[in-house]
């Protein structure tokens, strides 16, 4: 229950006034101030809890120092904390991006290799390919060389069989009438011997 601050000599002024007698005005403060029996609050009570009041708020004040210390250390502790992982993060983040940048280089390094070992090997097939097609020219060209040859002696042949068959062709006609001469010397000699015998 809280307590009230009741000045009787102000409420007996006030009601004066208004328009009151004093002796209404008493019998009226009084009347009140009996009514409201121990919740009045005097000069004193009023500085007691002021005082009161007063040492609440220096003990609040004293511990919301003490708190804002305590949070400002668990602050500075979280801060320091934080930093310190945030530094190994950073350190192991740094260190990891070394490595693949080295396994990078690595891997780069590698893979120039390998194509340069391609290059190399296409450069060879295609000297290989070169080869063959200077190979392949030339046995073409010795083929048709050797096709124009022997075609060359196909003529050759053919002329000599036209020789053949012509020179045949005379013996045969030589022969029938060499055939005919003896066919008809022999008749001749037959019919001589048939008037010889006869």
């Amino acid at each position: 229950m809280s307590l009230l601050a009741f000045d009787t000599h102000r409420a007996v002024k006030a009601l004066c006034e208004a328009g009151a007698t004093e002796p209404l005005a008493e019998a009226v403060v009084e009347t009140v101030g009996d009514a409201i029996g121990g919740n009045v609050a005097t000069k004193t009570d009023i500085a007691d809890a002021k005082t009161d009041l007063e040492a609440s708020i220096v003990e609040v004040k004293t511990d919301l120092a003490e708190s804002k210390a305590t949070l400002k250390a668990d602050i500075d502790r979280v801060e320091t904390t934080l930093k310190a992982d945030l530094d190994r993060v950073e350190t192991t983040l740094r260190a990891e991006i070394a490595e693949v940048r080295t396994d990078l280089k690595t891997d780069i390094a590698e893979v120039r290799t390998e194509v340069a070992e391609v290059r190399t090997e296409v450069a060879g097939v295609r000297t290989e390919v070169a080869n063959v097609r200077a190979e392949l020219k030339a046995d073409i060209g010795r083929v048709e060389a050797e096709i124009g040859r022997v075609e060359a002696e196909i003529g050759r042949v053919k002329a000599e069989i036209g020789r053949v068959e012509a020179s045949i062709g005379g013996m045969e006609a030589r022969l029938y009438r060499q055939l005919w001469l003896m066919a008809a010397g022999i008749v001749g000699l037959t019919v001589a011997l048939v008037k010889l015998i006869g």
